[in-house]
């Protein structure tokens, strides 16, 4: 039917091709044949084979021109498709031509005129994919209040519903009729809980990404089923290393433990480093039931001191977690290094462990640092701890000489009392056993990247491009200003972004130039091709180290059985296609989690800060915006000092970053120190404003 429709409305009149013409046309004379002919017509646009215009008739795309991409709408009501090929110019939509479409809605839109040259106008024929299809957000009086909510869009509770729900209740609904209003009419699906409850704003960021907050009776069901102890089975053909003195090093309150280290001194004096990761793929099969799931996740999220694990707990903190004085299933990788830091040899196994301490990164740095009562405590593991930072200082001096770029971030950390509320907030120190644990990691994904590209086999790599050249001369130029430029010239060299690092240490834009730079790297992702990672200055890395909190690891891992242990190196084309689709998830879940986690850390920090309205601070101009300056605290809080609060005119100087009083000429700078009064907090949008004192 849908072959017969198609050529249909390609052959005929334009009068045939409305739903009356086309029954008589096709000589439908029963019901059952009318709802076939009206299920292909639906089938076909939804498929995007054809269109039905205002006037209800159907049309093909023959011989006409026409774009995909998202649509970027504009207050007034008009907009512009963004096209997929960049190559192409941006097309603008009338206000007429929107067809009901909202902000970021992927788009199918017909070329209708050249204003001018190169300057095209369209009208969107098929809304693709929508960007919206449900809205979180406070209800009240029968509308529903999203966060960041602006008055140009008007979400609207159906009448049925509006007796379920009381005033100043979170609600998730779904979008029923978009319609070519500003008003857009929802159907209830779930009341999330009042606004004065306890960590109501998570509720509201889980909700409103989509986070999947809890797992189905079959993935229970699966993650019971499994053994919780090592079963004699699964350990034939696997090397046990249950004899050697292994450990894992962790926060302190980690529970899902990914990997353990181990090292020795050869007889020739280099090192043998051990790298032993849980085999999660023992237990999570190809396609079963908690494979998909962590699929679906894509990585464990982090939300303040709460987590959404990617595996139920009886796999992530129980049979794959690598507890102490227990056996666990692993894939290790033995690297002989040198002391120049080469890994001169190096293998590939799956092992059985039995880890002899839980560590943690306090009493690692203790150890390290001559702790006497740590160092009595552990004595057995003493020599193995202060080798290991040997061999850190090495590998860290191995990457500082190939460009490796580290970046001093400044991290939070939220501390609580046993209510669970907030009681400081805190700056995170990084500690030499976190970088002890870095190390290790990276040498170890760079080894079995590096192994399964010169085998020539498809596989999954971390990848980092090169940065944005626009925005490093935009930072170089700041720095010359400054007098923080010498000896970097505008290539776009790792060793370049060391020196710019170098040349500002210990200085007030010290911090500004990294965050600077860090937002100037392209962001790094997963991809079946192999570019190299740009911050690393690897030519081959993969995530190798974390199957329990993150997918792609998990893939590795199911790869390194089949080509390494299982000796099948058979691929085709399907094999490439699921790979390229599982490093696409992989990196979208990725930022989704990151750009969650940073909004709830944003809303905690505001949370902490109410108790501060009114108090003055001394804090470090951050950035330097035409409507105003962000200024960062000691304790990492970052707020606006809007550019209306000024008690005089200001001047935006885009090239130099600052803002000039324009009767007084003070200039307000990135690294400036200034004291700032707390005015106001909106926890629920992790928003702080400032004054200046």
């Amino acid at each position: 039917m849908k072959n017969e429709v198609y050529n249909l409305i390609k052959h005929t009149s334009y009068r045939e091709r409305s739903l009356v013409g086309l029954s008589a046309a096709l000589k439908i004379d029963s019901e059952k044949e009318f709802q076939s002919m009206t299920k292909a017509l639906h089938d076909l646009v939804e498929e995007g084979e054809i269109y039905r215009d205002k006037n209800g008739i159907y049309h093909t795309f023959e011989n006409k021109q026409l774009v995909r991409g998202k649509l970027e709408l504009k207050f007034q009501g008009y907009g512009f498709l963004i096209p997929d090929d960049e190559k192409q110019p941006d097309v603008f939509i009338s206000k007429n031509d929107i067809n009901t479409a909202m902000n970021d809605d992927y788009c199918l839109v017909e070329i209708i005129r050249e204003k001018a040259k190169g300057k095209f106008e369209g009208r969107i024929v098929k809304i693709i994919e929508r960007a919206i299809s449900q809205v979180v957000g406070e209800y009240y009086n029968g509308q529903i209040f999203p966060k960041n909510y602006t008055n140009d869009i008007v979400y609207k509770l159906r009448k049925q519903d509006q007796r379920l729900v009381k005033n100043n209740q979170l609600i998730k609904a779904k979008i029923i009729r978009y319609g070519k209003t500003f008003i857009k009419e929802c159907a209830l699906e779930q009341v999330l809980g009042d606004f004065d409850d306890k960590d109501i704003e998570i509720t509201e960021v889980i909700h409103r990404n989509n986070l999947i907050d809890h797992f189905t009776e079959d993935e229970l069901a699966f993650a019971k089923s499994v053994d919780q102890n090592v079963i004699m089975e699964d350990v034939k053909g696997r090397k046990d290393l249950r004899q050697e003195t292994i450990f894992t090093i962790d926060g302190e309150y980690t529970k899902d433990i990914d990997d353990a280290v181990s090292v020795k001194k050869l007889a020739n004096n280099n090192y043998l480093l051990g790298v032993h990761i849980a085999d999660v793929s023992n237990y999570v099969t190809e396609d079963s039931v908690l494979d998909k799931c962590a699929y679906t996740r894509g990585t464990s999220i982090y939300l303040a001191n709460s987590v959404l694990p990617m595996l139920p707990v009886e796999l992530s903190n129980g049979i794959c977690s690598l507890n102490p004085n227990v056996d666990r299933l692993s894939i290790s990788c033995e690297m002989e290094i040198n002391k120049k830091g080469e890994v001169v040899n190096y293998s590939i196994f799956p092992s059985v462990i039995r880890s002899k301490h839980k560590m943690t990164y306090t009493a690692i740095s203790g150890i390290i640092n001559g702790d006497e009562s740590l160092i009595t405590e552990y004595k057995d593991i003493k020599d193995d701890v202060l080798m290991m930072n040997e061999l850190r200082i090495i590998l860290e001096n191995v990457r500082d000489k190939m460009g490796s770029i580290d970046f001093e971030t400044i991290e939070p950390k939220i501390v609580y009392d046993d209510s669970g509320d907030i009681k400081d907030l805190k700056v995170r120190d990084r500690l030499d056993s976190e970088k002890l644990i870095e190390e290790f990691m990276l040498a170890a994904n760079q080894v079995v990247a590096t192994h399964i590209f010169r085998m020539k086999l498809p596989f999954i790599y971390r990848i980092h491009e090169l940065p944005n050249q626009e925005k490093l001369n935009q930072i170089l130029k700041f720095l010359e200003n400054f007098g923080y430029a010498h000896g970097v010239d505008d290539n776009l060299t790792q060793f370049n972004l060391q020196q710019i690092l170098k040349n500002v240490e210990g200085t007030l834009y010290e911090k500004v130039i990294n965050i600077l730079l860090l937002r100037s790297m392209a962001k790094a992702k997963y991809a079946r091709d192999n570019v190299g990672h740009y911050g690393l200055a690897f030519d081959n890395y993969t995530h190798f180290t974390s199957p329990i909190r993150r997918y792609p690891d998990l893939i590795v891992h199911r790869y390194l059985r089949r080509y390494l242990f299982n000796n099948n190196r058979q691929f085709d084309d399907e094999l490439k296609a699921k790979l390229d689709d599982i490093a696409l998830q992989s990196s979208k879940m990725e930022r989704l989690a990151m750009t969650a986690e940073r909004e709830v850390m944003d809303m905690k920090k505001a949370e902490y800060m109410e108790q501060f309205v009114g108090d003055t601070f001394t804090g470090i101009v951050s950035s330097v915006l035409r409507f105003g300056m962000f200024v960062e605290l000691p304790n990492t809080v970052e707020g606006l000092v809007h550019i209306s609060s000024f008690s005089e005119e200001m001047e935006y100087d885009e090239n130099n970053l600052l803002l000039l009083g324009k009767n007084t000429k003070k200039q307000y700078t990135i690294g400036v120190e200034v004291k700032v009064r707390l005015v106001k907090v909106n926890r629920l949008l992790g928003k702080i404003d400032f004054e200046l004192a």
